[in-house]
């Protein structure tokens, strides 16, 4: 009977992190969407950040892909934080003549745009929003 116990006690908090990590499962959490570009073209892969200006929340944000981003963001004011990469070849996984590729990526996005200290970019999220343009510049 205590193995029981105990097996069941164990799957539970197993469990639990899981679904209360989920995107936006959070109480309060609401959906934000929209467009990443930089220099007015679409950023072809990377991420999103929203940081809470008054650290009162924690880090939301997404995936950016095609230019296209949809995340999960408590509402405030926030920081943006953008990272973002284009391919820009192939490249060998391992030093071998039958070795596997995968994509070689470089950065696009300034680092100013990676840090909550020198990002210029902010926005308020109010409620769940699907229009949000986030426009960066290599400048």
């Amino acid at each position: 009977m205590y193995s029981h116990i105990l097996t069941a006690t164990f799957a539970v908090l197993c469990v639990l992190p899981v679904l209360g990590c989920s995107p936006g499962n959070k109480s309060g959490e609401v959906e934000v969407s929209g467009t990443a570009t930089i220099d007015g073209e679409p950023i072809p892969a990377g991420s999103i950040s929203f940081v809470a200006t008054d650290k009162s929340a924690p880090t939301g944000g997404g995936v950016i892909k095609d230019g296209q981003f949809t995340g999960f963001t408590m509402p405030g004011t926030k920081k943006v934080l953008v990272v973002g990469s284009k391919v820009v070849g192939k490249e060998k996984l391992y030093d071998t003549p039958d070795s596997p590729t995968r994509d070689k990526l470089e950065s696009i996005v300034p680092p100013k745009y990676q840090s909550i200290q020198t990002t210029p970019l902010e926005v308020t999220i109010e409620g769940a929003q699907q229009d949000l343009l986030i426009e960066v510049s290599r400048k």
